[in-house]
């Protein structure tokens, strides 16, 4: 990927993450500023039908309180026209004028506040005037003797004030009606209200809706998309992962067959070279013999230092690939490699095999032995051990193979080096797996367990009888 398109793609994620982002906060201030207007728009219905029923209440009150002064009205009209006694009547008349004040002040306090062009206001006019005309009628009546009011006084009573008082009190049933009609007015107001909120916070739901939908399609297909690139890019790394395991199987077997190429090279063609030349070397100091004791001296000292050599190709070669390994085997080679570690150190090497079987691959065998190989050389330079048990056994389809030490051990798997990485990958490329344990004062042991081909399988699996 050049760095064009890996900017393309870069930017394609940041601007979806500013996109998604946007929505995101839309949708959210949406919700917020909805319900912040419903919130207010409740409180508003609810204070305004509060106000209301306390002003449909306080008006009822002053229509009740209105209905009972002019009822009281006609009693003290009736009493002061029809009582013959003088004080009694001027204490009704007294009392007449106390509820005159108070009809006066009921029907100011009845007055219309909102609407004072409506017909309410037309009907207060009325009750008003009707109120009026009933005083201005009772103010002469209100100075007669006793006498005039025992002669004209039931007939100004049935005349006059009973129709008026009829005719008041229907105006005041009339203000009751317009003030319950006047509420339900105003609920239905209260309702239109609700419905508009209703309606608003509908359309506030499914612009949400829509919203939110749009945003689950954006951020479902931006989740796809991620997962394609991320399976892309996890395959591709297997891929990778695989082609080193691959490369490093390669190098491996290259490394293998050099080492034998060379180990051939040395034992066949070094070897025998400078085996031969110490053969010449042995003839040169016999046929030297009549010869002074120096120049035998000379030729014994130089067929030495061949013997040396010789024996340093053939370590050599043996390191590099044990020729027991291909002439007799597994544990043979395994056996020889402690050996020679056990003269080199001192550290007794037990070796142990079980069930080991005799047709192993050939990269099974080079794998186990270098795998030994390593890590006897791990506890000859780092474990300072005295001893160390190797274990080669057969597990049903699987072959395991144990190294373990009584060395000073190490922090694994934090300390794990270049050899035990190497061990990995050779037991890695045969589909095996490797478990180290150790611990600082307790030693170390390194196990690895190879799957056994089907042939060796069914060959070390015993026969039936």
């Amino acid at each position: 990927m050049d760095d064009s398109s890996h900017r393309g793609t870069v930017w394609g994620f940041v601007s979806t993450r500013a996109a998604l982002a946007l929505g995101f906060g839309f949708v959210l201030t949406l919700v917020v500023l909805s319900g912040l207007n419903a919130v207010r728009i409740l409180s508003e219905l609810r204070s305004s039908n509060e106000d209301i029923l306390q002003e449909f209440l306080r008006r009822q009150t002053r229509l009740d309180g209105l209905r009972s002064a002019i009822y009281l009205s006609g009693t003290y009209v009736r009493d002061y026209l029809l009582e013959p006694d003088r004080l009694k009547a001027e204490e009704s008349r007294l009392a007449l004028a106390d509820t005159r004040r108070q009809i006066q002040s009921a029907v100011s306090a009845t007055a219309p506040k909102h609407a004072p062009d409506s017909a309410a206001q037309a009907i207060y006019s009325n009750l008003q005037h009707e109120v009026e005309d009933y005083w201005q009628a009772l103010d002469p009546v209100l100075a007669w003797d006793p006498a005039q009011r025992h002669r004209n006084g039931y007939r100004f009573l049935h005349d006059q004030v009973l129709p008026r008082r009829s005719s008041m009190l229907s105006i005041a049933d009339t203000i009751a009606s317009v003030n319950q009609q006047q509420l339900i007015e105003r609920d239905h107001r209260l309702l239109d209200m609700f419905s508009s909120l209703r309606n608003r916070l509908a359309i506030a739901v499914a612009i949400m809706f829509l919203g939110g939908l749009a945003l689950a399609f954006t951020s479902a297909r931006y989740i796809l998309r991620l997962e394609s690139q991320t399976h892309a890019n996890l395959q591709e790394v297997s891929r990778a992962r695989q082609e080193l395991r691959n490369l490093s199987a390669r190098l491996v077997e290259s490394q293998e067959n050099e080492r034998k190429n060379i180990s051939r090279e040395l034992h066949d063609a070094v070897g025998q070279s400078m085996s031969a030349a110490q053969f010449e070397l042995h003839d040169l100091g016999i046929a030297l013999a009549p010869y002074p004791e120096p120049l035998r001296a000379k030729v014994n000292h130089i067929r030495e230092m061949v013997e040396i050599s010789v024996a340093m190709v053939r370590n050599m070669a043996l390191l590099l690939r044990p020729s027991m390994l291909d002439d007799l085997g597994l544990e043979a080679a395994i056996e020889w490699q402690a050996n020679q570690i056990s003269r080199a150190t001192g550290i007794r090497i037990q070796i142990v095999a079980e069930g080991i079987p005799e047709d192993l691959p050939e990269e099974h065998k080079i794998c186990i032995f270098r795998v030994v190989q390593e890590a006897l050389n791990n506890v000859c330079k780092h474990a300072r051990a005295t001893s160390a048990e190797i274990h080669l056994r057969g597990e049903g389809e699987r072959l395991a193979v144990t190294v373990r030490d009584d060395g000073r051990g190490f922090r694994a798997p934090h300390q794990s080096g270049l050899g035990l990485l190497g061990i990995q990958e050779r037991v890695e490329s045969l589909g095996g797996s490797l478990t180290v344990r150790s611990e600082p004062g307790k030693g170390a042991r390194v196990k690895i367990s190879l799957p056994l081909p089907q042939s060796a399988t069914a060959l070390h699996e015993p026969a039936e009888v």
